[in-house]
């Protein structure tokens, strides 16, 4: 079923995720950064129902326990020491710290995995290509770079399977022989449709002269107040973020994680920017639910 946000101009999407992977990275609290996480991944469940993020699930977790527990074994700062492992100190700024940086990197793979769904390649060539042609191909190519290594992956993982080669049977050492064998023919792979790509583009006369076809999307009055909307709520939230509000100082002591007025006011602003493609699906579904 298409997505009503889709249905917008590639410019209100890209200035959404654009600001959306901003404002994850600069509001480091940790309150802001779970809400903000569960926020996008009701977004990737009006979206596909959360298809992309399953595929991701094992990344999710493996990543963010590492992230936890590496962070506290390296970095003994902090005051409030949680245990003792032998001479070593578990801080809870550690741990806290650690958290937040697990959040945050994964709720920007989460809010890229949504990116894909609606952001196709057509639309980033349709924003970038006049102006930056080499540009557009090279974004394009790099956000695109994780899915389709890992899609890759897959199909390999299948077709070595079929051949009874497989990571997940025998000893460690066969085990590990046989993952580099992937790895080897992943990269094989890749630089062979990499080669074939810029050939073909080259063939094509990519980026000499103005483009003959290409997908039309039509700016409507819709868009520009979604713009408008994104562009104010934006500079109100980077107000708040400014001004000292949405950000936890952890060292050299860390501050209390009860919000004060200013602060919620600032989560506000930041929710209503991370939710804008809920409340485009949430209104086009009560106006056809009133039109019915």
């Amino acid at each position: 079923m298409e997505n009503r946000f889709e249905r917008y101009h590639p410019l209100v999407a890209f200035l959404f995720y654009a600001g959306a992977l901003a404002l994850i990275i600069l509001m480091l609290h940790p309150i802001f950064l779970i809400i903000g996480f569960l926020v996008i991944l009701a977004i990737n469940y009006v979206h596909d129902r959360l298809a992309g993020i399953r595929s991701w699930l094992f990344l999710f977790i493996s990543m963010g326990l590492l992230i936890m527990i590496i962070n506290p074994l390296f970095n003994e700062r902090g005051r409030h020491v949680l245990f003792e492992l032998g001479q070593h100190r578990v801080t809870l700024e550690a741990v806290t710290y650690g958290g937040m940086n697990a959040i945050s990197i994964i709720g920007i793979i989460a809010l890229f995995v949504s990116y894909n769904v609606i952001m196709t390649p057509n639309k980033l060539l349709y924003l970038f290509s006049k102006f930056l042609p080499q540009f557009a191909i090279l974004l394009m190519l790099t956000l695109r770079f994780i899915p389709l290594m890992k899609r890759r992956l897959d199909e390999i993982s299948v077709i070595q399977q079929s051949k009874g080669i497989s990571v997940s049977t025998g000893k460690w050492k066969t085990r590990a022989q046989t993952g580099m064998l992937y790895i080897q023919t992943l990269l094989t792979y890749s630089l062979e449709e990499a080669i074939q790509t810029a050939d073909s583009m080259k063939a094509r006369g990519y980026g000499q002269g103005k483009r003959s076809s290409y997908d039309f999307f039509r700016f409507r009055g819709i868009d520009a107040i979604a713009i408008f909307y994104l562009l104010v709520i934006f500079a109100g939230t980077l107000y708040g973020r400014f001004s000292g509000f949405g950000y936890l100082t952890i060292y050299p002591l860390m501050e209390s994680w009860q919000l004060s007025l200013l602060d919620a006011s600032t989560l506000i602003f930041y929710l209503l920017f991370l939710s804008f493609p809920l409340f485009v699906e949430v209104g086009a579904m009560l106006r056809w639910r009133l039109s019915n």
